[in-house]
């Protein structure tokens, strides 16, 4: 009965991350899209994001604007998170996803590169796992004399 439990739980947290993998890669193409309004259906409506360089919290509405200030600048290219790991909670009400992630912009001097670690937290909800919070860490900008300004 152990066992059956065991296997049970660890067909769970793999359909479950493997759920979590599928929604940062639909996420990663909305922003590639530019747009945010592909990204929203992912965010809970208390949503709250810790943008890299920034160091204040945004919530949703306030990202929206934020992203769509990065949309209208002519070199925006995408940002793109790579989860590195995904852990469920033993109770299954969250999980925790790790990663990097890249800003590409396109400028004058080269091809910028914006970069650093993330960390989000992801809850069940009847319409699939959302989004609670995510808090990144801008650690590197490489390829253009603009990353002053960004970092």
């Amino acid at each position: 009965m152990l066992l059956w439990l065991a296997a049970a739980a660890a067909a769970g947290a793999a359909a479950d991350e493997a759920a979590i993998r599928a929604a940062r890669a639909r996420s990663n193409a909305a922003i590639a899209a530019h747009r945010f309004e592909d990204m929203r259906q992912m965010l809970l409506p208390d949503y709250v994001l810790l943008p890299g360089s920034l160091g204040k919290a945004l919530g949703v509405e306030e990202a929206g604007r934020r992203l769509a200030i990065a949309f209208a600048e002519p070199g925006f290219v995408t940002y793109v998170r790579t989860p590195r790991r995904i852990v469920r909670a033993t109770s299954g009400k969250r999980v925790s996803e790790t990663g990097t992630w890249i800003g590409t912009w396109r400028k004058a001097d080269g091809t910028m590169r914006l970069s650093g670690i993330y960390q989000a937290m992801w809850v069940p909800t009847p319409g699939g796992w959302k989004l609670q919070n995510e808090s990144f860490v801008s650690l590197r900008c490489t390829g253009s004399s603009a990353c002053v300004d960004y970092f």
